[in-house]
C-alpha cells in the first residue's frame, strides 16, 4: 500500500505536464484574442476637408479708410504798418465769418496822411522843376542856333542844351512819384482788410492798442475749402479713381444714411512714416454748409477744422476676376484646392484686390478644382481628401411622434421649474 501510494505521488506531476502540453497547444491555436475593430482596418483613413466652388464676378473695388480735417488756408494777419489802432470792426471777433474785403482794424493814418500831402508837394515840386528846365533847353538850342562863326563839333552840345541838366530833372519827378505811391500804399496799409471770405479763429488786438510792423492781429481760416487726408495701400493706388468723388461719413454724429462728399486734389509725395502708405489729399467745398446769405444749410451737416471722418474711396471697376475669401490666400500668394481627383494642390494666384473679406484674383485654374474653406493644417501636396462641399444643404431627419410627445413633456417641466 505505502508502495503504490509513493508510486502515485510520483507519476502526478508527469500526468499534470502530458495533460498542459496539448492543452496550451489548443489554447494558442483557437484561443486567440480578436483584434479591435480599429486595427482590423490596415487602410489609411482619408482626411475629411470642406470645400467651395470658385466663382468668377465683377467688382468695383473700395477702400474704407479715415483723415482729419484741416485747413486749406490759415493765416495770421499781421500789421503792416506801425502806430495806434483807432478802430476794430465790432464783429470781428473769434467765430465771425467775414466776405473779402470786409476791414478788421483800423490803424491811426493822421501821419500817413500827412506823409501823403508832403511827398505829394514834393511830386508837384520835381514837375514844375522839369518843365523849367524844359524851358531852358529850347532857349539853349535858339542861342546856339544864332552863333555864327562857331565851329559846331568843336562845342560840347549835351552841355549846351542842358541835357544834364534835363536827365536829372525828370530823375527827381521819378522818385517823387515813387514816394508818392509809397505814402498812398502805407496810407491803404492803415485799414485792415479779409484777405479772402473765411471765419476768425483768434483775435489779439483791440482798440488803443500800439502795433508795430508784423505785429499779430488776427489769425483767420478760409471757410470756402476745407482739405482731408487720407492713406491707401500702394496696391490700390493703382486701381484708384480720382475722378470718382470721396464718400465721407461721420454715422455717430450725422446718421448712418448722411454722407458728403470730396474732391480728388492731389497725391501727396511722401509716403507715411508709420505705416509706408501713400497719402492721398482730398477738398471739401464749403464745409461748413453754407447758403447765399451765409447761414448753414440744415440739409448738409457742417465739418469742421479737427472732424475724425470716415472715408471711402472708388477703384476702377475689375472684370473676370476670381473671388475667394481673404482667410484662403496663403503666404506666397497661392491657395489650396481639391481637384476632380479629390487630392489637394497648390494653385498659384496673382492679387488684383485684396478686401476686407474677398480677395480678387487672377489663376490658372483647371477643371473640378474647389477651393479648401478651412485652414488646412499641416497637409501635403496629392494628399487624397474627402471632400464636402459647404454650399451643399444638410439632410434633416425627420422627428417621429414618439420623439416629439418626449420633447413636449420636456418643455412641460422646464416651463413648471421656472414657474417655482
Amino acid at each position: 500500500m505505502n508502495k503504490f501510494t509513493s508510486l502515485l505521488k510520483k507519476s502526478i506531476p508527469l500526468v499534470l505536464v502530458i495533460i498542459s502540453i496539448p492543452l496550451a497547444l489548443y489554447l494558442l491555436d483557437s484561443g486567440k484574442m480578436e483584434q479591435p475593430a480599429w486595427k482590423k482596418d490596415n487602410k489609411k483613413r482619408q482626411r475629411i476637408v470642406r470645400v467651395v466652388d470658385l466663382t468668377k464676378g465683377s467688382v468695383i473695388p473700395k477702400w474704407n479708410s479715415s483723415g482729419l480735417v484741416k485747413a486749406n488756408e490759415s493765416v495770421n494777419i499781421l500789421a503792416e504798418v506801425s502806430g495806434k489802432i483807432a478802430e476794430v470792426n465790432p464783429i470781428a471777433r473769434p467765430g465771425a465769418l467775414l466776405d473779402r474785403g470786409a476791414w478788421l482794424a483800423k490803424v491811426d493814418n493822421i501821419d500817413y496822411a500827412l506823409a501823403l500831402r508832403t511827398q505829394q508837394s514834393q511830386l508837384v515840386q520835381a514837375q514844375a522843376s522839369l518843365e523849367l528846365e524844359l524851358a531852358d533847353q529850347i532857349l539853349a538850342k535858339e542861342e546856339l542856333a544864332l552863333l555864327e562863326g562857331v565851329d559846331q563839333n568843336s562845342l560840347q552840345t549835351t552841355l549846351v542844351l542842358r541835357e544834364p541838366q534835363l536827365l536829372m530833372a525828370q530823375a527827381k519827378l521819378d522818385i517823387a512819384k515813387t514816394n508818392v505811391e509809397k505814402a498812398e500804399i502805407a496810407l491803404q496799409r492803415t485799414n485792415v482788410v479779409m484777405p479772402f471770405k473765411g471765419k476768425i479763429v483768434s483775435k489779439s488786438v483791440g482798440r488803443g492798442s500800439r502795433v508795430g510792423q508784423n505785429s499779430n492781429l488776427f489769425k483767420i481760416v478760409n471757410v470756402d475749402t476745407f482739405w482731408v487726408e487720407v492713406k491707401i495701400p500702394r496696391t490700390f493706388l493703382g486701381l484708384f479713381d480720382s475722378n470718382h468723388d470721396a464718400i465721407l461719413t461721420q454715422p455717430k454724429l450725422w446718421g448712418e444714411d448722411v454722407t458728403r462728399t470730396a474732391k480728388f486734389v492731389s497725391v501727396l509725395p511722401e509716403l507715411d512714416s508709420r505705416d509706408r502708405q501713400v497719402k492721398v489729399l482730398l477738398a471739401i467745398d464749403n464745409p461748413l454748409s453754407l447758403n447765399a446769405n451765409n447761414s448753414v444749410d440744415v440739409s448738409n451737416p457742417p465739418i469742421f477744422i479737427n472732424d475724425f471722418l470716415s472715408i471711402e474711396l472708388q477703384g476702377n471697376e475689375i472684370t473676370d476676376a476670381w473671388v475667394i475669401k481673404s482667410n484662403l490666400l496663403q503666404p506666397g500668394d497661392f491657395i489650396w484646392v481639391v481637384d476632380k481627383g479629390n487630392t489637394l494642390q497648390k494653385r498659384s494666384v496673382d492679387v488684383l484686390f485684396k478686401g476686407r473679406e474677398s480677395i480678387y484674383i487672377k489663376a490658372g485654374f483647371i477643371e473640378g478644382d474647389r477651393a479648401l474653406s478651412e485652414k488646412p493644417g499641416i497637409v501635403s501636396v496629392g494628399l487624397p481628401v474627402k471632400a464636402i462641399d459647404i454650399n451643399m444643404p444638410r439632410k434633416v431627419k425627420p422627428i417621429s411622434k414618439d420623439e416629439n410627445e418626449v420633447l413636449d413633456k420636456k418643455e412641460q417641466k422646464r416651463l413648471q421649474r421656472g414657474k417655482l
